[in-house]
């Protein structure tokens, strides 16, 4: 079902019985699926009706009857929920039966994958929870046999909870219940995310929609689909057929040669393990052998499985501030603080013995604890560990200046030339990402300096307790010292008196070392001092930038020129520019 834009159902709105109908939300071919609203309840329904019966063919109907079939059937938290149609809704009859669903507000992930901020794919928390969620459903749905064949964004809507937002896959018109054979041969689907089997009318199984699925996840990842996206089928086909099995991904070079990878090149919001990881599923997701497809269908097809180790994995985010450079490793059961510090010296050259790890409170890892009290459960937004280096390291290494992108260079250096319009599209894709990462490294530099801060304050702290105490004891050692003094000559002419010269000489001993004690005071004394004069540094460093929720100054106008940019692409400024030189889309 091709979704268009919401509207209006009607200029003034129908209302039967307690139901009054609010908008379309989507029409298709043959049907339209219009949004209900009860009255006194607030609670909404989506209703898919037929719009045009009399167009319709025994086969048109007959599919659209399994559609409604199916779909009372199902019962899956990721898969749209069946619902009574209510008998004021309800069609004549000898009229086709009518599919009630529930409704879902957050739209499709067409609409999602659209805005300008998501050009270069979705966040990597969004891109788990998709992930899970449409696994779930396409799986329950093969165990049921049943294959959906028509898998693609449009099909996938969000629904928003108070805890998350929750993937659901609508619109089974085109699937198809497995006969005793496994194998179909009719031709359906969406031609961008068809299997290569189903645009070449050959037989089929399920394994159509671990193709479309993970198409679907590329173009979430990336922004794009992966084979030439942008190519007619049958050029299509001729083309990738030519691919490797592991092959994801295929493009144009300068040359105008395909060329194909088994990697993720172009800029994504995934971290470097979570990528790896989704390149090796993607690798059984996207084989042209539909047989190899998913990784065999001996027992539960291998593919669920590296979803299930890649959606459980733990992964540390650690931000190497010198450098800013952000480390990313799995961890494993029973992983040390040790063993974690030994991979972090590998890989940066700072030595265990230098390294000093915060975590966002400031604190430090307790070693005795082990490496997963510096994991934090996926959010919307990752936090990380923060290292910085002690002793001969401190505040070495080179910051890792991330480059223009070739494509936003190119228009710098010659802004008069227009671009075909995938090119600049491209290029002002490159342009949104590079901003959001330069907003997200200055995020994550201001948080490991707060967290630097407030580091230094519970040491502080620490300091002061130990400096109180000691100046208590000084006080208190010094009143004896004084007691002692001015008894000493009284207890001196005494023992002189009585020849006591062993004890004499102790005794002036005594009032030696006295003396060093007083000195001792009067280095207590200045470091006092010096511990009012650091705390006043403190409180002037607690009214930084740094030390206040409010972003600094520099991020704002960072964010500022992000949004910018982001309101220019979304006004299809790029469309604008090739009008204007007379170029078409």
């Amino acid at each position: 079902m091709i979704l268009k834009r919401v509207k209006m159902a009607h200029p003034q709105p129908e209302q039967r019985g307690e139901w009054i109908e609010v908008k379309i939300l989507g029409s298709g071919g043959f049907g339209q699926v219009v949004l209900w609203k009860h009255e006194s309840r607030d609670d909404f329904i989506a209703l898919k009706k037929c719009r045009v019966q009399s167009e319709m063919n025994q086969k048109h109907k007959e599919r659209w009857t399994l559609e409604v079939d199916i779909m009372k059937r199902l019962d899956h938290p990721n898969v749209i929920a069946a619902k009574d149609v209510p008998p004021e809704l309800n069609v004549h009859v000898g009229e086709m039966p009518l599919l009630a669903m529930e409704y879902c507000s957050g739209g499709d992930l067409r609409k999602v994958l659209n805005k300008p901020e998501n050009c270069v794919g979705l966040k990597q928390y969004d891109i788990r929870c998709l992930v899970r969620d449409i696994a779930s459903a396409v799986e329950y749905l093969h165990k049921k046999r049943i294959i959906h064949r028509d898998l693609k964004p449009e099909n996938i809507v969000l629904h928003p909870t108070e805890e998350q937002t929750v993937y659901k896959v609508i619109d089974l018109g085109y699937a198809k219940e497995l006969d005793q054979s496994s194998m179909c041969t009719s031709f359906v689907g969406t031609m961008q995310y068809l299997a290569p089997e189903l645009f070449a009318s050959q037989k089929y199984t399920c394994t159509v929609d671990y193709w479309s699925f993970g198409t679907v996840v590329f173009e979430c990842i990336t922004g794009f689909r992966p084979f030439l996206p942008h190519v007619p089928p049958v050029t299509w086909h001729k083309e990738v057929y030519q691919k490797s099995q592991d092959d994801i991904t295929g493009f144009y070079n300068s040359d105008g040669e395909v060329v194909f990878s088994q990697k993720i090149l172009t800029p994504t919001h995934l971290c470097r393990s979570m990528q790896a990881y989704f390149e090796q599923w993607l690798s059984l997701m996207l084989r042209w052998d539909s047989q190899l497809r998913g990784g065999g269908r001996d027992g539960r097809p291998h593919c669920f499985h590296v979803l299930d180790t890649m959606l459980n994995v733990k992964i540390l985010h650690i931000l190497y501030v010198p450098c800013n450079q952000l480390l990313s490793y799995p961890l494993v059961e029973n992983y040390s603080i040790q063993e974690l510090q030994e991979k972090i010296e590998k890989e940066t050259g700072v030595k265990v013995e230098d390294q000093d790890i915060l975590l966002a409170s400031g604190a430090s890892p307790d070693p005795n604890l082990g490496a997963h009290q510096c994991w934090t459960a996926p959010g919307e937004e990752d936090w990380v560990v923060f290292l910085f280096a002690k002793g001969e390291n401190q505040g070495g290494g080179t910051q890792i200046q991330k480059p223009i992108p070739t494509n936003v260079q190119g228009i710098f250096k010659e802004p008069t030339i227009v671009l075909p319009f995938q090119e600049q599209k491209k290029a002002w894709a490159e342009a949104v990402y590079f901003c959001n990462q330069q907003v997200v490294d200055f995020r994550r530099l201001i948080q490991s300096q707060r967290a630097a801060m407030l580091s230094m304050l519970r040491t502080h702290n620490d300091f002061a307790k130990r400096e109180k105490k000691m100046v208590s004891n000084c006080e208190h050692l010094v009143s004896k010292l004084d007691y002692f003094e001015e008894w000493q000559v009284h207890l001196q002419h005494d023992l002189e008196l009585y020849g006591a010269e062993k004890v004499v000489a102790k005794w002036k001993k005594v009032g030696e070392e006295m003396k060093l004690y007083h000195s001792l005071r009067e280095n207590v004394q200045t470091l006092h001092q010096q511990s009012l004069a650091l705390q006043t540094k403190i409180l002037e460093l607690q009214k930084s930038p740094f030390a206040r929720t409010k972003q600094h100054e520099v991020l704002e106008n960072l964010e500022s020129m992000q949004a910018t940019l982001i309101i220019l692409v979304s006004q299809g400024y790029t469309h604008k520019l090739c009008r204007l030189h007379g170029v078409q889309d």
